[in-house]
């Protein structure tokens, strides 16, 4: 096994997935990168497939951080409830009200970062399983053409 692939296994076999990672909480895995230049932080896009390993409790894909303050971090992360949320350190910027509690699904999950749009709603955009969420517990948008950490 080359070290890109990791074994899943389930109902009985194994199988092997190129390119892939496997994060477990008890080893507290994680990535971690620090770009050389900013670049443009007013537009991004994040894209996953992600497997819930756990329920019930926050769990985050992706977070990216230089201070505690909405524009000083971004994460993308699974709340205790069970929703799934795009925030800065202290605003939901979008949380669904839609659940994801199932462990076994594959979740593809986009989220369309552009605060150069006129409209507020444009700002944050996310995808599920390509399906844009339109159904929101929580919905704010970030300031026009600030910059944000990523």
């Amino acid at each position: 096994m080359s070290g890109n692939q990791q074994v899943l296994l389930g109902y009985g076999a194994g199988y092997r997935i190129a390119n892939s990672l496997r994060f477990r909480s008890s080893a507290t895995a994680y990535l971690s990168r620090t770009p050389a230049a900013a670049g443009n932080r007013k537009t991004w896009t994040w894209s996953a497939w992600v497997k819930r390993g756990s329920l019930g409790a926050n769990s985050y894909p992706f977070a990216c951080a230089y201070a505690a303050s909405d524009s000083g971090f971004l994460g993308i992360y699974f709340n205790s409830d069970d929703t799934l949320a795009a925030s800065g350190f202290n605003t939901y910027w979008r949380k669904t009200t839609q659940v994801f509690r199932d462990p076994s699904a594959w979740y593809h999950i986009v989220v369309a970062f552009d605060t150069t749009q006129a409209t507020g709603a444009n700002r944050v955009k996310m995808y599920i399983n390509g399906v844009q969420v339109t159904a929101f517990g929580t919905s704010n948008d970030p300031t026009l053409n600030t910059d944000y950490p990523i």
